[in-house]
């Protein structure tokens, strides 16, 4: 299967997990992919394992570098057809602690990227292409300490459909995607002992429908179904990759 055959596409976040899977699969399947990342060792590590894959350090962050995302893209394919907004922070805190730079931390990535990310990658896609935005099963679900993260990918839905709107009459469709507990590095980052890791993922996976966590790859499964043209007529839309852990 070629799907992205001759086909450009852009991914936030590319540097590691559904990101990373994203990219490879849709390098397989015949497309180009510029990836992004804040953190240059992960690029380097990522650029190794994925031999022709374009790489731009860039902190999705900050307003200025969506522009400078909007530039690369042009200068190496000049219009695009597929644009998977990934960059996120998962941080979280219980009430009481809570602090000024948490709040602007995940505001600024998890809703400011995709705000200024498509806002200055629009222009570039072709007609009929699709934008992808990585949101989590947190905005369905209560979670102890994970109230400011859940609002940020709340808003992230929320603007996905309006986003949608927005760009039909160019035939460009915008839809989320929703992770559950998918087996990244993501809690590497957190700096906790592997014994406590071990003890959080044994305990998200026993709680969660099928029993286990899932993958990057399945998770990247269904991104490139979205971000391709078997999914033309989806826009607007939510799709869950999480074990049915919203769901039942």
């Amino acid at each position: 299967m070629q799907r992205f055959q001759d086909k450009a596409i852009v991914i936030t976040g590319g540097s590691s997990g559904i990101g990373l899977a994203a990219a490879q699969r849709i390098m397989e399947e015949g497309g180009s992919v510029l990836i992004t990342g804040s953190n240059r060792d992960r690029l380097e590590s990522a650029a190794a394992a994925l031999p022709g894959v374009h790489v731009l350090q860039n902190d999705a962050a900050r307003p200025e570098a969506a522009e400078a995302l909007a530039q690369e893209a042009a200068r190496l394919f000049g219009q695009v057809d597929g644009l998977f907004l990934n960059a996120g922070v998962g941080a979280g805190a219980p009430l009481g602690h809570i602090s000024a730079n948490l709040y602007r931390n995940l505001m600024d990535l998890n809703i400011g990227g995709p705000v200024f990310g498509t806002q200055a990658m629009a222009p570039l896609m072709r007609d009929g292409g699709s934008i992808l935005i990585t949101a989590s099963v947190a905005k369905d679900k209560g979670l102890p300490a994970s109230a400011l993260y859940a609002a940020t990918k709340g808003a992230v839905r929320s603007l996905a459909r309006g986003f949608a709107q927005e760009l039909a009459p160019r035939r460009i469709r915008v839809n989320t995607l929703s992770p559950g507990p998918i087996a990244t590095d993501f809690f590497n980052r957190l700096g906790l002992p592997p014994e406590h890791l071990g003890a959080i993922e044994q305990q998200m996976a026993g709680n969660n429908p099928l029993g286990r966590l899932g993958t990057a790859q399945e998770a990247a499964a269904v991104a490139l179904f979205l971000l391709s043209d078997e999914a033309s007529y989806v826009t607007g839309s939510d799709y869950f990759v999480d074990g049915g852990e919203a769901q039942i």
